[in-house]
């Protein structure tokens, strides 16, 4: 009996998702990027990371999870780690969570822009694109 492999594993070309291990346990709209220690698993973006996509699901550590591209999909839903304002620009925050860009002075890593506004520990609609960097000058 041959074996099918019915979900988006990360063999090939992907649209708009595909299918990671979690290294730990992941909530969904959450952002996430490449384990460093094992490019097969995914773990929760921070601040100085580039994130790759956002959780659609649950995952307990070491099972699936789908993940929603970044700059690839429809509007994205994403958890908020702060109040958001429709139109800010967004960068990952702590645990995967989503930030409005600071106004201090420095390099960030935008992620997209709010089209709605969410109060700290909400969800937020983003229209992501690919993760690049912002400069906020004084």
């Amino acid at each position: 009996m041959d074996t099918q492999i019915l979900s988006n594993v990360a063999l090939g070309t992907h649209e708009d998702c595909l299918t990671k291990n979690a290294q730990t346990a992941l909530t969904a709209y959450r952002l996430v990027k490449i384990d460093p220690s094992n490019g097969d698993q995914v773990m929760y973006a921070g601040p100085n990371d580039c994130a790759f996509g956002v959780t659609t699901d649950e995952a307990q550590a070491g099972e699936e999870v789908n993940i929603a591209l970044l700059g690839c999909s429809n509007t994205l839903k994403i958890t908020t780690s702060g109040a958001i304002t429709s139109g800010d620009l967004l960068m990952p925050g702590d645990n995967g969570t989503v930030t409005s860009l600071p106004t201090e002075e420095g390099q960030y890593m935008c992620i997209g822009i709010a089209l709605s506004g969410a109060a700290s520990g909400g969800t937020v609609e983003v229209l992501t694109s690919f993760p690049s960097q912002c400069s906020v000058t004084a």
